[in-house]
């Protein structure tokens, strides 16, 4: 999600506002295509910066999808939407859907269950569940670490239950590993500035 795209929802402060944004499917699809492309379209394949918008027809045949596009490449030529290969592809979810989700989960400083989300949006606990993990997955995509990057591993979780029937603890390979731990990675951006009071860098769990 590029940062213009998290600036855009984060100048909505109001509920109201909100609702004004996310009007209709249409303007949410033009507003979600200005946030990705702020520079114009781009192929999400090749990259390439020149597109046709494909035009739907009235001949009783199916109609093109609005705001579908064609890549200009001719090696390319490549169908593509705005949601093309993220994690919002093919989904039957509406946009406006999508955008107030992302517009809640900015809003709130202490994370936001799957279950209220569920309840705000009107979908099922699974479904809001799916959206906030494609939603998170967007944003760290989008976000990428980069310069000095220090990764390390450890364990997490408390002193693993002893049983009486378990056999005891050995060392190294000829015994049996006795842990409950959950193997943990982390990988962490070495800040740029070191003085007191700078920003620390972004890290990355993985478990």
């Amino acid at each position: 999600m590029p940062e213009t795209m998290l600036a855009t929802l984060s100048n909505i402060r109001t509920v109201e506002e909100m609702i004004v944004a996310f009007r209709d499917e249409e303007h949410c699809r033009r507003l979600l295509e200005g946030m990705v492309w702020p520079d114009g379209r781009i192929c999400a394949a090749c990259g390439y910066k020149r597109s046709i918008a494909i035009a739907g027809r009235d001949t009783g045949k199916r109609r093109a999808r609005p705001g579908l596009y064609q890549c200009s490449n001719g090696d390319c030529r490549f169908q593509f939407t705005v949601t093309t290969h993220t994690p919002l592809h093919s989904t039957k979810l509406p946009l406006r859907v999508w955008l107030k989700a992302m517009w809640l989960m900015l809003q709130s400083d202490k994370g936001l269950s799957s279950v209220r989300l569920a309840e705000i949006l009107g979908v099922s606990q699974p479904t809001a569940w799916r959206m906030g993990h494609a939603l998170r997955l967007m944003v760290a995509r989008e976000h990428m670490l980069d310069g000095t990057v220090e990764i390390d591993h450890f364990h997490l979780g408390g002193s693993p239950r002893k049983r009486p029937d378990d056999p005891p603890p050995g060392r190294g390979r000829k015994g049996q590993a006795n842990t409950e731990k959950a193997p943990v990675m982390a990988m962490v951006q070495r800040p740029t500035g070191v003085t007191p009071g700078a920003p620390a860098g972004d890290a990355r769990p993985r478990s």
